[in-house]
């Protein structure tokens, strides 16, 4: 597994959804950028990096008086982890120097029936017309191959190949199909197409405590993507990182940035994180994200490892 990142700047920021912004922004993708059928075709650490590093000064104004932000995430209320990622994107390209937002969700429709949309249209500052297809993705290595179609989403159905070969082969060409061409505002005609993915990938953990994980590199995903570990209910033990760690449960739009509690915040220890698991498994079948914590120098809680638990006959959980 690769370890969480270490981002001192990332750190210093308090307030939940300017972190969660701050990790749209800077955070590593799941796609590597350099592999031949994505070449130009996915938005590249290299420039997130810059423009994370470029919008220190603004993010550390909002973490002090994040008001603005509440404000415009409160105005697209939402229970999707994928429509708050693309608000916060939306708020992100709308603060950019010299970028203009022409469309977003813009619907394509092909006698009447619509046939996609365009998530992201801007104009850069470097006065190109950009289309970004977005989206944040949890993906479980369900099988023990380093292949895509190995991870499987938490509803199942989702699985890494089918929709990266969907992005790829249908949500970025359609600025090259009749339809999507009609559907553009008059005067645009697109110079860049762009996915812009990003999330955790998810690697079985083993009754001694180890991450499995192949050497072998995953086709078409980044090496530094994000990753944690999953297993099944029912558990004994979580995997601890020392004796001291403590747990937090995440809620679905809490599932971005690196996790940040206070001293006093209400946390769990291994006994407690079990019983709490047993408690909703014994109910619902619906994975849940576990954050392990340790305490920082100032005393706050701060995120160690993630992982998901999930039912015991996951991924087969309609049988």
């Amino acid at each position: 597994m690769h370890p969480l990142p270490k981002d001192s700047f990332m750190d210093s920021l308090r307030d939940p959804v300017v972190r969660d912004l701050a990790w749209v922004i800077g955070s590593p993708g799941l796609l590597d950028e350099t592999w031949p059928a994505y070449a130009g075709r996915v938005v590249d650490d290299v420039w997130c990096r810059a423009q994370f590093k470029t919008g220190f000064q603004w993010l550390a104004e909002l973490d002090n008086t994040p008001h603005s932000l509440h404000d415009f995430i409160a105005q697209r209320p939402t229970r999707r982890l994928g429509q708050y990622f693309e608000s916060l994107i939306a708020f992100w390209l709308a603060h950019i120097t010299d970028t203009q937002i022409i469309a977003t969700n813009l619907q394509v429709q092909n006698e009447q029936r619509t046939v996609g949309e365009y998530d992201f249209l801007f104009c850069d500052a470097d006065g190109d017309i950009c289309h970004w297809e977005t989206a944040v993705k949890f993906y479980l290595q369900a099988q023990p191959l380093s292949e895509q179609q190995a991870f499987i989403g938490l509803a199942v159905r989702d699985r890494l190949d089918i929709k990266l070969n969907r992005v790829f082969q249908h949500q970025l060409e359609l600025g090259h199909t009749p339809a999507g061409r009609a559907a553009l505002p008059q005067g645009v005609v697109l110079k860049k197409t762009q996915a812009f993915i990003k999330g955790y990938l998810f690697y079985p953990v083993t009754q001694a405590g180890n991450f499995f994980n192949s050497v072998t590199p995953i086709p078409g995903v980044s090496d530094n993507h994000l990753s944690g570990w999953w297993m099944r209910h029912p558990v004994g033990s979580l995997l601890q990182t020392t004796v001291d760690s403590c747990w937090t449960i995440l809620p679905r739009l809490r599932f971005l940035a690196p996790v940040r509690l206070d001293a006093e915040a209400s946390v769990m220890r291994q006994n407690e994180i079990c019983a709490a698991l047993d408690a909703h498994f014994a109910v619902l079948d619906e994975p849940v994200q576990v954050i392990e914590l340790q305490r920082n120098m100032d005393n706050s809680w701060r995120e160690v490892t993630r992982g998901f638990v999930v039912c015991s006959k996951w991924p087969d959980i309609n049988s």
